[in-house]
């Protein structure tokens, strides 16, 4: 091999090797490139993956919330159905207890009309037996007038029981109320009024207009009255049933200052200042 042909042949052989290292170095390159977009794209599929994983975590936080706050509500809801039913029941309990109240109201009133009825029998007198009482009494006044004695006479006759059992209460101030629509009522008052006055009573009588419905005489007090009221009215109905009188005691049902209707009388005193109160209504005898 000639000179000529070594060189040529060395020539060759750097062209050869710097031909592959030219290689060697754009293979190191690629692999370099490869290396780092592989890298990168690995970098980006986590970063990818964490957000996903993020926004699913975040959307369970919100629904676990969501739920809670679905749950919460229930709750809240069943406490204030729960609160409702009891309200419900204790309704309930009060209308039963108003009702069982109405039906004792109902069957006191039954007794109270069937025990009415009871006294309106029992007080079914004749009118002209008043009248005749009454006569004799007028009689029996009128007699006592024209018989009066001189000074040095005899002492008049004793009073008679009525007057005798009144006279301990003698002071007592009576109000007398007679019905405008009873037509026996007049002349019954004014028999009662006579005894009163006999008996020291302080007695005024009033007609009384706007009310029906009172039967016989009755003999009121207002409510809280003292022991000796009491005791008076009591003897009052006692001694007006001894003379034949339909007589019965109550209290008075409302306002001892307050009435129904009207009254015509006089105006003093007040027919609310007496403590005792005479009403004489229909069939007073």
């Amino acid at each position: 091999m000639t000179i000529d042909e070594l060189r040529g042949w060395a020539a060759f052989m750097d062209r050869a090797v710097i031909a592959s290292l030219v290689a060697t170095v754009l293979a190191v390159s690629a692999l370099g490139v490869t290396t780092w977009l592989s890298l990168r794209f690995s970098a980006d599929m986590r970063a990818r993956e964490q957000a996903t994983f993020e926004q699913q975590a975040a959307t369970t936080r919100w629904r676990t919330a969501a739920l809670e706050h679905d749950v919460s509500e229930a709750r809240e809801r069943a406490r204030a159905l729960e609160q409702e039913a009891a309200a419900a029941r204790d309704r309930a309990a009060t209308f039963g207890q108003a009702a069982r109240e109405a039906n004792e109201r109902a069957q006191r009133a039954d007794s109270e009309a069937v025990a009415a009825g009871a006294r309106e029998r029992a007080a079914q007198l004749d009118a002209a037996e008043i009248q005749q009482r009454l006569a004799d009494l007028g009689k029996r006044v009128r007699e006592a007038a024209a018989s009066e004695p001189p000074p040095d006479a005899a002492p008049p006759p004793p009073a008679s029981p009525i007057v005798t059992g009144l006279r301990k209460f003698a002071g007592t101030a009576a109000a007398i109320f007679v019905l405008d629509q009873a037509a026996d009522a007049p002349p019954a008052a004014a028999a009662i009024a006579g005894t009163l006055g006999d008996a020291g009573w302080p007695a005024q009588t009033w007609k009384w207009t706007g009310v029906a419905g009172i039967l016989g005489v009755v003999v009121l007090i207002k409510d809280g009255s003292d022991a000796t009221t009491n005791e008076a009215a009591s003897t009052l109905v006692e001694e007006l049933r001894s003379a034949g009188f339909n007589a019965t005691k109550g209290d008075w049902p409302a306002n001892w200052r307050r009435f129904r209707g009207l009254l015509d009388g006089p105006q003093t005193p007040d027919p609310t200042e007496a403590s005792i109160r005479i009403v004489v209504g229909v069939k007073p005898r």
